[in-house]
C-alpha cells in the first residue's frame, strides 16, 4: 500500500475529493484554526489602522445598503428582539447555567472558573481596545478611528453572540461525557454569529468589521481559556496541601502515602516491611498461603 504524499490539509481535500482526504482536510482545519482566526483578526485590525478597503469601502457600502432597507414592521420589532442575544446580561446567565451543568456532571469546578475567568478577559480586552481606537459609530455614519465618543470596535455583540455559542458547544459536550462533530460545533457557533451579524448591520449599530472582529475574538479568548485551563488544571492538582513536604523529599520515600504519616512512621513500616519479607522466605510460608494445606 502506497503512503499518501499529501495526507492533511485542504489541497488533499481539494485534489482528490475522497472521503478520507475530506477528513483529514476537517482535522488539518481543527487543529489551526485558532492560527487561521488569529491571522484573520489581525488582518482586519491592520485594515483598520491603515486604511484599507475593508474599512473604508466595504464598512461603507454595506452601511448604506442596509440603511435603504424599509425598517417597518415586523421585521424591525424581530430585529431588536433578536439583537439582545448579543447582550451581556443575557448571554452570561445562560453560559453559567451551563457551566454549572457540566460542573455537576463531572464532580468538578474547572468549567465555571474557565466561564468566569474567559468572560472578565475577553470584556477587559474589548474595553481595551473600544476605548484605545474610538472608532465612530455606525449611527454616525463615521468609520474613522480616534473619534470622540466613538466605541465601534470591536462589537461587545458580536463577540458575546460568538462566545456564548462556543462556550455551550463545549459546556454541553463536556456534560454529556462525548464529543460534538466538528459540523455540529461549526453550525453551532457560525449560526448565532451570522445572525448578529446581519441584525447589528440591518439596525445600524455597527459597522461590518466590527462584527467580523467581534466574532473572531470571541471564539479565540474561547479556545485561549480552555488552553490555559489544560495548562494550569494538572498543576493545580498536583499542589501539595498545607503542612505537607514538597515533592522532592516524598520521592525519597518508598510509599507515596507516608506523606500524611508521622516523621518516625518511615522508619517503623520499612522495619515491618522487612519482617514481612523475612516471614515470607520461611519454609512453611507457602503452606500457609494455600489453603487447605496440611502442615509439615
Amino acid at each position: 500500500m502506497t503512503t499518501d504524499p499529501m495526507p492533511l490539509g485542504p489541497r488533499a481535500a481539494l485534489l482528490r475529493g475522497t472521503g478520507e482526504h475530506r477528513e483529514a482536510a476537517a482535522a488539518w482545519l481543527a487543529v489551526r484554526w485558532p492560527l487561521l482566526a488569529g491571522v484573520a483578526l489581525l488582518g482586519v485590525l491592520l485594515d483598520l489602522l491603515l486604511g484599507g478597503p475593508l474599512t473604508t469601502v466595504v464598512d461603507v457600502r454595506l452601511h448604506a445598503w442596509m440603511a435603504a432597507l424599509p425598517h417597518t414592521g415586523p421585521d424591525l420589532v424581530l430585529a431588536h428582539v433578536l439583537d439582545h442575544t448579543g447582550q451581556r446580561w443575557l448571554v452570561t446567565p445562560v453560559v453559567i447555567a451551563a457551566a454549572l451543568w457540566a460542573c455537576r456532571r463531572r464532580g468538578s469546578w474547572s468549567s465555571l472558573w474557565l466561564v468566569l475567568g474567559t468572560i472578565l478577559a475577553m470584556n477587559v480586552v474589548i474595553a481595551v481596545a473600544k476605548f484605545s481606537l474610538a472608532r465612530g459609530l455606525a449611527i454616525s455614519g463615521d468609520p474613522q478611528l480616534f473619534v470622540p465618543g466613538g466605541q465601534a470596535f470591536p462589537s461587545g455583540h458580536g463577540a458575546n453572540a460568538a462566545s456564548a455559542a462556543a462556550f455551550v458547544v463545549l459546556l454541553v459536550a463536556r456534560a454529556r461525557g462525548t464529543r460534538i462533530r466538528r459540523s455540529t460545533a461549526l453550525v453551532g457557533v457560525l449560526v448565532p454569529s451570522a445572525v448578529m451579524t446581519v441584525v447589528s448591520l440591518y439596525l445600524g449599530f455597527h459597522w461590518f468589521s466590527d462584527l467580523v472582529a467581534g466574532a473572531l475574538l470571541g471564539v479565540l479568548v474561547v479556545r485561549a481559556g480552555v488552553a490555559v485551563e489544560g495548562w494550569l488544571g494538572p498543576r493545580l492538582r498536583r499542589r501539595p496541601r498545607i503542612g505537607v513536604p514538597p515533592l522532592h523529599s516524598v520521592r525519597s520515600q518508598q510509599d507515596p502515602f507516608e506523606v500524611d504519616l508521622p516523621e518516625d512512621a518511615p522508619a517503623r513500616l520499612a522495619s515491618a516491611r522487612a519482617a514481612d519479607t523475612a516471614r515470607a522466605g520461611a519454609p512453611d510460608a507457602q503452606l500457609r498461603r494455600r489453603p487447605g494445606a496440611a502442615a509439615a
